[in-house]
């Protein structure tokens, strides 16, 4: 089943907050803690990336030439119950209503964070117990995500929906470039009160469980309550990959599908890699997994901490050429930032926070006009099937990256799967520079012109 907003009542008229407008029966209590939830949301889903390399080294002691294979195939098993579950949750979500699901997202998440720093044994017999495990932070994270565009989408009216995903994006942002220094800091924390640096690593994923879990009681108790959609008959699965790879006959939709691969891969590789990579390179220096975790950590933020501004300032360039061109620098920052970690002495240096910068410049720069791209080429018919298959090629990137860039880190260097995404953005701009040469003299160049090769 698929979902559409329930036509207001004649005469209704919503809250206001600020300049969004919200539908009837919404009250400022729901908008609230959605925003408060949207804050915590990404980023304690992206902690099992940021805390990875302290449980690997300190708590499970998983061998260094291990630890790439074991991130992959980790991000492999979550990326296949993510694609098997959103479709269940949002149906799910239609019956019984959004809180429930939304907060079972969030408890998921805390069960697999309780039991995450509690494997033990030999390396095969760990590596099972966390494929099991992850599979309920998997679940959980295929939950919240669904929900979250769900209920940003349910509570404003149609012409200020737009501010409002742009308002929870801002939130999911800021979260993202504050919580994980505070998340990454716990271990050392701990430390430093005088407790075992193993069971400092698992009070500290435990934190993360009890935030989860007060989550998931603000979002029963602050959201509205059930479902405010209609739902209707889907197209049967097959009938809808048909539609959509019929419309890669296109070019630029073609290169859409291709741009989703790329930029995916592009935020998977800094969330699983980026640590994982800087804690090794700590210890390597002398320093304990705690004290390289928190320093791990400083690069990851200053990378979303240049990402979200930037997404405003491409996003208005974006407005203003052609969506191709508009590729081509996207996929071109991405490059440059990539490539650059491979020119590094030493990636804990100050040179890493210029690094860092470019890296966020480009991680955005990429997803965000591979959207827009995708967004301005699907056709009117079978654009729900478009976007559909979009976001499945995201999803086969973002495995790809997983198992290419773990053996890449492992039987190459920890630089490895960086340097990886640095080539396969280097590939987009060729392809689109291709793909434009193609197309512009049938008009697809004129900014927010679809493109003639659609016929």
């Amino acid at each position: 089943m698929v979902t559409s907003p329930t036509d207001s009542l004649p005469g209704q008229q919503g809250i206001r907050i600020g300049p969004l407008e919200m539908r009837p029966g919404v009250s400022h209590r729901h908008v609230l803690t959605l925003f408060f939830v949207s804050y915590f949301g990404i980023a304690m889903m992206n902690s099992v990336g940021i805390m990875q390399a302290y449980l690997f080294n300190e708590i499970l002691k998983i061998p260094p030439d291990q630890q790439g294979a074991l991130t992959g195939t980790l991000l492999v098993v979550q990326e296949l119950v993510v694609i098997l579950l959103v479709g269940l949750a949002g149906a799910v979500s239609d019956r019984v209503g959004r809180p429930p699901v939304f907060a079972a997202g969030f408890l998921l998440l805390a069960l697999g964070y309780c039991l995450y720093p509690l494997a033990s044994g030999d390396f095969e017999t760990v590596r099972w117990e966390l494929v099991f495990f992850r599979l309920f932070i998997a679940s959980g994270v295929a939950c919240i995500n669904v929900m979250l565009s769900s209920v940003a989408n349910d509570y404003p009216v149609d012409r200020t929906r737009a501010k409002m995903i742009a308002e929870v994006f801002m939130f999911n942002g800021v979260g993202i470039a504050t919580l994980p220094r505070l998340i990454g800091g716990l271990p050392q924390m701990f430390i430093e009160m005088g407790i075992d640096p193993l069971w400092a690593g698992r009070y500290a994923y435990w934190c993360l469980a009890g935030t989860c879990t007060m989550l998931a009681l603000v979002l029963l108790w602050g959201l509205k309550p059930g479902a405010m959609t209609k739902t209707k008959e889907r197209e049967p699965l097959l009938a809808t990959l048909k539609i959509g790879f019929a419309a890669a006959r296109m070019p630029r939709v073609a290169l859409g599908y291709a741009a989703a691969f790329v930029s995916r891969a592009d935020l998977a590789v800094v969330s699983q890699f980026l640590t994982l990579w800087l804690v090794r390179e700590g210890m390597e220096q002398g320093m304990t997994p705690a004290e390289a975790t928190v320093k791990a950590t400083l690069f990851y933020v200053v990378i979303q901490a240049f990402a979200l501004p930037w997404a405003a300032v491409f996003g208005i360039l974006l407005d203003r050429i052609d969506r191709l061109k508009g590729l081509m620098i996207g996929m071109g920052v991405a490059f440059g930032g990539y490539a650059s970690l491979g020119f590094l002495e030493d990636p804990l240096s100050f040179e890493m926070y210029i690094a860092a910068a470019f890296v966020g410049a480009g991680e955005m720069s990429a997803n965000i006009s591979a959207t827009s791209l995708i967004g301005k080429e699907a056709p009117d018919k079978g654009r729900g099937a478009v976007l559909g298959l979009f976001s499945l090629f995201g999803a086969v990137g973002i495995m790809v990256v997983g198992l290419v860039g773990g053996w890449l880190f492992d039987n190459w260097k920890p630089v490895g799967p960086f340097l990886y995404m640095a080539a396969s953005n280097a590939v987009l701009v060729v392809a689109a520079l291709l793909v434009y040469l193609a197309t512009r003299t049938t008009g697809g160049d004129r900014p927010g012109d679809p493109a003639a090769t659609r016929a």
